[in-house]
């Protein structure tokens, strides 16, 4: 029986535990939601004076994955000529040398026939265009120099060149002063244009500097008034290559015939020839004066010119008495136009082109 009354007190007071239970309950929950608004309420006002972060760009690895990584495309390459350009040299004739003129003709390093015959001016071209465009100069049209020579970046041959542009000093050609390869004299005219019937021409189409040709039509004229005729024009202008060919035509004869080896040889042509290059000729402001049949030195012709060509802008370049300096034996034939100014005051001072140049730099 005890039992059993025990039994009915805590049943008795359940009811109250549950409630204060629920009441604890209530106020936690309470608690919490004041603590969660007033969190809610902070972030909002710091929120409202804070910046929004600026979107950035994500870091990613350094390592890109291969398997999403798309290759760039590769370089498509510049195709070789087709056919490969065959060696050409001398000796060599056909389609592929006239084309190879033809080039060399439109870069201004060529002037001779489009013939299809790789001969002494077509080596000579070849051999300037290596020299301009900085190749080895061997004369030999091999793979490279054919692939610059038909390209965009080939070089073309220098422009004529005025010879007369500075009047203060003429112009001085010798061993000592050569021109470059591919040099040639501006304003060209045949000389028989311009001086007419007043000669007779061993080369009908010779050329030469038209101021210097006219002079020498004027010279002519006064010499044949004066009763001194007939005249004769072995040479005038004449290219670097023409040089090359008639040095080594004397250099083969001298060896040929009086048995000297090849460096007595050419020091014997140095002698009467000027080196390719050397040669006043190249200007185009020098004549070789002749009468038909006869040795110049020895004519009337020669006696009158020796006097009076001073006075036309000329000069007697060679002569024995400055050999020493010139270089070159005595030449009465050959006479250089160097304007009348310049003529007439070498003449008064006695001196050859040389000491003439250096007495100007003096001066």
């Amino acid at each position: 029986m005890p039992q059993n009354r025990s039994y009915k007190k805590k049943s008795a007071r359940s009811p109250y535990l549950f409630i204060a239970l629920v009441l604890v309950l209530l106020t936690a929950v309470l608690i919490l939601g004041t603590r969660a608004m007033n969190a809610w309420k902070v972030y909002e006002a710091e929120a409202a004076v804070t910046p929004a972060p600026t979107p950035g760009v994500r870091p990613i690895s350094v390592t890109p994955d291969p398997a999403r990584v798309t290759p760039p495309p590769t370089a498509i390459p510049t195709p070789a000529p087709s056919p490969t350009p065959g060696l050409l040299n001398s000796g060599s004739q056909g389609d592929e040398v006239r084309r190879l003129q033809v080039r060399l003709q439109d870069l201004g390093y060529y002037r001779g026939n489009i013939d299809g015959d790789y001969g002494t001016g077509t080596k000579t071209a070849v051999q300037t265009f290596q020299k301009i465009n900085g190749l080895d100069a061997d004369g030999i049209a091999g793979q490279l120099t054919q692939t610059l020579l038909y390209s965009d970046q080939a070089l073309p041959a220098p422009g004529p060149v005025d010879v007369l542009a500075n009047r203060d000093t003429p112009l001085l050609v010798n061993a000592q002063n050569p021109l470059p390869d591919g040099f040639e004299p501006a304003d060209l005219v045949k000389v028989r244009d311009v001086v007419g019937n007043l000669i007779t021409y061993e080369n009908t189409g010779v050329q030469a500097v038209r101021e210097a040709a006219e002079a020498l039509k004027t010279m002519l004229q006064d010499a044949v008034n004066d009763g001194y005729k007939p005249w004769k024009l072995r040479e005038a202008y004449r290219t670097i290559a023409d040089q090359k060919r008639i040095f080594n035509n004397r250099v083969n004869s001298y060896m040929n015939e009086n048995s000297l080896t090849r460096a007595q040889a050419i020091a014997r042509t140095r002698q009467s020839v000027a080196d390719p290059g050397a040669s006043e000729h190249h200007t185009g402001l020098a004549f070789d004066l002749n009468v038909p049949g006869e040795s110049f030195g020895e004519t009337a012709q020669y006696l009158w010119l020796k006097q009076h060509c001073w006075d036309y802008g000329f000069i007697m370049r060679y002569t024995d008495e400055k050999s020493d300096i010139t270089g070159i034996t005595g030449e009465e034939w050959h006479v250089r136009y160097v304007g009348l100014e310049h003529s007439q005051r070498m003449r008064d001072l006695d001196y050859c082109l040389e000491e003439y140049v250096e007495w100007l730099k003096r001066q």
